[in-house]
């Protein structure tokens, strides 16, 4: 992985940290992460007016990717509405890079080299154990740690399908954004009658509320995302997928810094693991 490929990816996992941490701190969490979800339709309409189409053999997978990322979302609500994002997300994301790299490898026949897949499995043990710390200490619950490890796989079914697709989209980093810009802007679509169908229609004003907060979520959600679909052309979707999970030490830093969560000795050690795989993903 070059170093800007690499440095890329860990902005995208700051980006992503920041939008979860946006969801976490709301008071209805399904509705904050519904108003980030729309939000980043509005960011993707914008991009895919300004870029080239994707090439058609990639719509099918920004489709299929849509309708998972309306599932993801879902569960993203439901997931920090009993739970420390220090301790839900880690756990959400924990699993996802080596499913990832597991279902990439029978899919797609592609192979991490041995210090990739040594990385890859730096990062997971760390970002595994960083929830399980919280976990020991009751900072969440049975169900939501059920549907923590369900959003993993979530995760990397559509990170496998986003590699593919942007690979698919055309030669360039414009195709790969144009791509993830049609996937995102099909996800809002999608999305806005489940909201309304589970929340009624009166939470339409709902969905207006808090602007410039929301568009940051969106801005935030659509680049943090958009720049892993271009590193997953660049390089294996396991090896991408595991370093954006890097993202769960922004996640942590936020968690404790302005959200008041605790910070204990098997996180520190977790976040060190989490550095060596960085260093490996870098030396791969």
């Amino acid at each position: 992985m070059t170093t800007f490929v690499w440095s890329a990816v860990l902005f995208a996992a700051l980006l992503h940290a920041l939008w979860n941490s946006l969801v976490k701190s709301a008071g209805d969490t399904f509705m904050a992460s519904a108003r980030v979800a729309l939000w980043t339709g509005f960011v993707a309409l914008f991009v895919a007016l300004v870029t080239p189409a994707p090439f058609a053999a990639s719509l099918p997978y920004a489709g299929v990717s849509a309708v998972v990322h309306v599932v993801y979302f879902l569960l993203v609500g439901r997931l920090y509405r009993n739970a420390d994002l220090s301790v839900a997300y880690p756990l959400m994301r924990g699993l996802a890079p080596l499913a990832a790299t597991a279902i990439a490898a029978v899919t797609l026949r592609e192979i991490p080299d041995p210090i990739a897949l040594f990385g890859v499995l730096g990062l997971v043990v760390g970002v595994a154990t960083m929830g399980l710390s919280g976990l020991a200490h009751g900072r969440i619950d049975r169900a939501t740690l059920i549907v923590a490890l369900l959003n993993s796989g979530v995760i990397a079914i559509y990170s496998v399908i986003d590699g593919e697709g942007a690979r698919l989209a055309g030669p360039d980093a414009a195709h790969a954004f144009a791509y993830n810009a049609w996937s995102d802007g099909l996800t809002a679509a999608l999305y806005l009658p489940v909201i309304l169908g589970l929340r009624g229609m009166a939470s339409g004003r709902q969905l207006l509320r808090e602007p410039t907060r929301n568009a940051i979520g969106g801005l935030a959600a659509f680049g943090g995302y958009a720049i892993v679909v271009w590193a997953m052309t660049q390089s294996t979707i396991g090896a991408v997928a595991a370093l954006r999970e890097c993202s769960v030490v922004f996640a942590a830093i936020i968690g404790v810094a302005f959200l008041g969560e605790p910070f204990r000795g098997a996180r520190a050690g977790a976040a060190l693991l989490i550095l060596g795989g960085v260093i490996a993903l870098r030396l791969a």
